[in-house]
């Protein structure tokens, strides 16, 4: 639909001057704008109303998921520990690193205690 320019306006404004009279216009003119303000008012309720409509249904389609249950914390007992003696640390070097150990200090007052490492992780293959 082709849009009104400027001397269309001013042809309709002229034609309705003269069949309504300078007297009558300003009062059509506010009762025009009152239904075209009501119209919108009408249009955006119905429009409201279609998307909660379009929602809901769409929302009635999606399964219904249960939130995760996450299990309770469990409560354990504190585990006391006998103090272990330290391990004379060797000082020549040892060719497995599986068999190695190493001396770890801790807080003054308690005993040093030997740690094992764990296994080695195998080499990385080169990617080129």
């Amino acid at each position: 639909m082709p849009s009104l320019g400027p001397l269309e306006i001013l042809v309709i404004f002229i034609v309705a001057l003269l069949v309504f009279g300078p007297n009558k216009l300003p009062e059509l003119a506010r009762q025009v704008g009152k239904g075209l303000a009501e119209f919108r008012k009408v249009q955006h309720h119905l429009k409201g109303e279609l998307d909660d409509a379009i929602h809901s249904v769409m929302d009635d389609d999606k399964p219904k998921v249960a939130p995760p249950v996450t299990p309770a914390p469990v409560e354990s007992a504190p585990v006391e520990s006998a103090p272990v003696e330290s391990a004379p640390v060797d000082s020549a070097p040892v060719e497995s690193a599986a068999v190695e150990s190493a001396a770890v200090e801790s807080a003054p007052g308690e005993p040093t205690r030997a740690v094992e490492p764990g296994p080695t992780p195998p080499p990385l293959a080169d990617d080129a």
